[in-house]
């Protein structure tokens, strides 16, 4: 079975913020490079729709590290973000950044999502973690949402 397309975007994404973490480089840059690595061997992972998905996921993961970062940290206090290998916490940020700012996918999509990347990159355990992580996340976000003042769902009865 291939993967979907989008998924491959999200491994571009996930490599280029990995070496961005790692050695220094610019993720953009090491996002463009990875896209022309790969057109030759996948050219429905770099046509416009996914190359520009990926894009922008990682220009927002990148836009709001710091906010992620302090919505992921109290949910796993015995596990600082910083001591995290460096994959988990590019998954993690990733996909929370999804949850909170792309509404193309539901919300368990996401997260399993999110635990089959674990699974391609991370250790035997990270699977499990990040899926702990972004389910007990993902339950806190859709408590927030329904808290919200939104449209009334009946009409005022009227006199």
């Amino acid at each position: 079975m291939t993967d979907h397309v989008l998924r491959r975007a999200r491994c571009l994404v996930i490599e280029a913020l990995y070496e961005a973490e790692t050695s220094g480089h610019d993720a953009e840059d090491a996002y463009d490079r990875r896209l022309q690595e790969v057109e030759g061997e996948d050219r429905e992972v770099t046509a416009k729709r996914p190359a520009t998905f990926g894009r922008e996921v990682l220009r927002g993961v990148l836009d709001s590290r710091d906010d992620l970062d302090r919505r992921l940290q109290p949910v796993a206090p015995r596990h600082p973000l910083r001591t995290l290998p460096v994959v988990e916490r590019t998954i993690l940020r990733l996909a929370l950044w999804e949850l909170l700012h792309d509404n193309s996918a539901p919300v368990g999509a996401v997260v399993n999502e999110a635990v089959e990347l674990a699974h391609r990159y991370g250790s035997e355990t990270s699977a499990g973690f990040i899926n702990g992580v972004l389910r007990t996340v993902s339950k806190e976000i859709s408590a927030a949402r329904a808290q919200e003042p939104g449209e009334p769902t009946s009409t005022p009865e009227e006199t």
